[in-house]
């Protein structure tokens, strides 16, 4: 799989993410994490514009996209640092979504 945004953009392999991901596990283990340490990532929010149905443009937090590699909004990922296995939690989201917002 990849990371590509389309059109004159760069493909970037997923095993990238996997590969930082696990380099950060490396370096806590290093630093002496304690034992079943696991790291918590938010990711960006979705906002509105002033309480409207107007979206604000959104920007993934640079921390969670450098270890997940996700642009959607409103997730959260996690790593237990001694095993390096990964969670990404993506929202469920009602069937209206896709009437709105396609």
């Amino acid at each position: 799989p990849i990371y590509w945004l389309g059109k004159d953009t760069l493909r970037v392999s997923a095993k990238l993410f996997a590969e930082n991901r696990r380099r950060l596990c490396q370096e806590l283990r290093a630093g002496s994490a304690p034992p079943r340490a696991v790291v918590l990532l938010q990711g960006g929010e979705q906002k509105q514009r002033y309480c409207t149905d107007t979206d604000q443009l959104f920007r993934q937090e640079s921390f969670f996209h450098w270890m997940f590699g996700v642009i959607e909004s409103d997730c959260f990922g996690a790593v237990e640092v001694q095993t390096g296995k990964s969670v990404l939690f993506v929202p469920k989201l009602p069937e209206s979504y896709a009437t709105w917002m396609g």
